[in-house]
């Protein structure tokens, strides 16, 4: 009996070494980072400048592009334009390798970027233009 409780008071005095040295490790990263939190990254969003001929729009709302994002008149976009020069899956915007890429997916009446009509992917930058059917977006 007397070498089981042995047992147990080297077992709880491990346990509480343990928890002092998981303390100190955590205390040291913490001291190490210098007190810094941890900086997330900027996400990108597009700015309403002009809603056009679409009800659902309000100039100056801003829309965050996270991941992906669909532009289209069908329901299953994440961006639905009613606007009559929209094609149903018109455009979108891709989060890939640190950069986004605005992509038209074929659309009738074309996607502009900075006046420029898409012929392939383009990578945003903060300040760019976008005009899809009779709406005009800002990047910021």
């Amino acid at each position: 009996m007397a070498n089981i409780s042995m047992i147990f008071k080297f077992i709880i005095i491990g346990i509480i070494y343990a928890i002092i040295v998981v303390a100190l490790i955590i205390i040291y990263k913490d001291m190490k980072n210098g007190g810094k939190k941890k900086i997330r990254k900027r996400s990108f969003g597009l700015e309403i400048t002009d809603p056009g001929d679409n009800k659902n729009l309000k100039k100056g709302v801003v829309i965050p592009i996270h991941g992906v994002l669909t532009i289209g008149r069908k329901e299953n976009n994440m961006l639905i334009l009613t606007d009559q020069y929209v094609s149903s899956y018109h455009a979108k915007i891709v989060y890939k390798n640190n950069q986004y890429y605005l992509e038209d997916l074929g659309s009738t009446n074309g996607t502009t970027c900075n006046g420029v009509k898409l012929k392939d992917k383009k990578m945003l930058i903060q300040g760019d233009e976008i005009a899809i059917g009779s709406s005009y977006f800002k990047v910021i």
